[in-house]
């Protein structure tokens, strides 16, 4: 791919994680968006260069560009919900890395995906207990934690990995009949 086409990939996938954080339904501690169909988008069809789409997003929030959920601005490593981006980060890098292993195979593109909903729930539970527990010194049992911060977005999350990894499938493989 050109250098070019590279940047425009990029820059395209980060407005579209941007755009998703405003799409969504209200939830007790973190609302559901379109964020991490978004990222996972980004790391199937990019590759690990997908993770670099979404650290760019993370950048332009922390910078003070209003794209997270709930604005933007470096205060907001403060917020229990900022675990999430940085699991976004770097489950859209492990999406990326794994599923640039056999493009034209579902079920480890399903795996990478799976892999950066992993890599989502561990950081961004971990870092809202930490914040909760340490910052705001407000009790969060682990049980409240994994119903509010993980049960609840499982079957959106689950959802997204299977249809995210047949569409980043289904368009690969149309790229390589159409290449061939």
């Amino acid at each position: 791919m050109s250098r070019t086409k590279n940047l425009v990939l990029i820059a395209l996938f980060a407005a579209l994680v941007a755009i998703g954080a405003f799409i969504r339904i209200p939830m007790p501690l973190v609302p559901i968006t379109l964020q991490f169909a978004f990222c996972l988008l980004a790391g199937e069809m990019l590759g690990v260069k997908g993770g670099t789409a979404v650290l760019i997003y993370v950048i332009m929030g922390l910078i003070g560009l209003p794209v997270f959920t709930e604005g933007g601005g470096f205060m907001y490593v403060l917020k229990p919900s900022f675990g999430y981006l940085l699991g976004m980060v770097t489950g859209t890098y492990l999406c990326g890395f794994i599923s640039e292993i056999k493009p034209k195979n579902y079920l480890v593109r399903l795996l990478g995906a799976f892999a950066a909903l992993l890599a989502v729930d561990v950081m961004g539970a971990a870092y809202m207990y930490v914040i909760y527990n340490y910052y705001l010194n407000i009790t969060l049992p682990v049980s409240q934690l994994m119903i509010s911060a993980v049960a609840v977005f499982l079957p959106t999350d689950v959802t997204w990995c299977v249809l995210v990894s047949l569409i980043a499938y289904k368009t690969e493989d149309a790229r390589y009949r159409i290449n061939r």
